[in-house]
């Protein structure tokens, strides 16, 4: 039985079966907005409140409902009557006809109830999130990343100089065991950061420039240490490497978080559109582009 459940078959039937009532309600409402009568009761508010919050959950709605003061209640009945009232007029006076900002809403909430419905309906099994991370590895590769510190000599205040300055505080900071806390106070001030902390190459790249990153991601870390010099287009660096992580696939316990939200968005978005397309079964569709229409 639990394989039935976890059939996107299903899956499409139930959404189907669910669009099918909704339908059905969405003609009774039309029906409705004809009458000069207005009634409100819970569930027409329990209903209002998930149209609002976008969540067709009625629980939640309900739980909503209970949290809410007598005033928040009347409030909340006061706003349906305004919108109810002002739809009512504004189908009274045809202003839906051939409206295509009005036609665009109602495919974007058919959309959105059948993405709701898609939603009640989804169970990921863990072979569906494993299979979904091994058909999409590439989408959760862990890229090269390097933690670092570094003394900069600034190019437009010392000119030709910043290197040989540079050269000359790399003997004394080893001479001296400077650590990599004590970065900060040597050199110039740098434009953007001292430490650069786990930072990924092309956002090391966005500061020092392709080719001293290159150079730092081929360096061997050695926490103590400092190494250069090097050049980027704004001057001369000296660096303390404490860290570099090449890049490597992901593993799945890992990532299984992420992996969870997009098998879930895929799956959604696949029941959705199979559910419309069911829809779209149910009528008949004839095409005439005319003359000169490509074949």
């Amino acid at each position: 039985m639990s394989r039935i459940f976890r059939d996107p078959l299903f899956h499409f039937a139930i959404v189907g079966f669910a669009l099918f009532f909704l339908f059905s309600a969405l003609g009774q409402a039309e029906s409705d907005a004809d009458s000069s009568e207005i009634r409100v009761d819970r569930e027409t508010i329990l209903t209002f409140i998930q149209y609002r919050t976008r969540s067709f959950d009625r629980e939640m709605a309900e739980r909503r409902l209970e949290a809410l003061s007598e005033e928040d209640v009347n409030r909340l009945v006061d706003e349906y009557l305004r919108e109810e009232v002002l739809y009512r007029e504004g189908l009274g006076l045809g202003l839906d006809a051939d409206d295509y900002v009005i036609r665009r809403r109602l495919i974007q909430k058919v959309e959105f109830l059948a993405e709701g419905f898609a939603s009640a309906a989804v169970d990921l099994t863990d072979e569906d999130l494993q299979a979904h991370f091994e058909a999409n590895k590439q989408d959760y590769f862990v890229a090269p990343s390097i933690t670092f510190t570094h003394v900069y000599f600034d190019k437009a205040k010392h000119g030709d100089a910043a290197l040989a300055l540079a050269a000359d505080a790399l003997t004394r900071l080893n001479a001296e065991r400077v650590p990599f806390s004590g970065a900060p106070g040597q050199g110039d001030r740098f434009p953007f950061h001292l430490n650069y902390v786990e930072r990924t190459y092309d956002f090391v790249a966005s500061h020092f420039g392709p080719e001293m990153t290159e150079a730092l991601f081929a360096l061997t870390a050695e926490d103590g240490i400092w190494q250069g010099v090097f050049k980027s287009p704004y001057g001369a660096h000296l660096v303390m490497v404490t860290s570099v992580s090449q890049g490597q696939d992901a593993n799945f316990e890992d990532v299984k978080t992420r992996v969870t939200e997009d098998a879930r968005r895929v799956r959604l978005e696949a029941d959705k559109e199979a559910a419309i397309a069911n829809i779209a079964a149910e009528y008949d569709i004839e095409i005439d582009l005319g003359p000169g229409a490509p074949e």
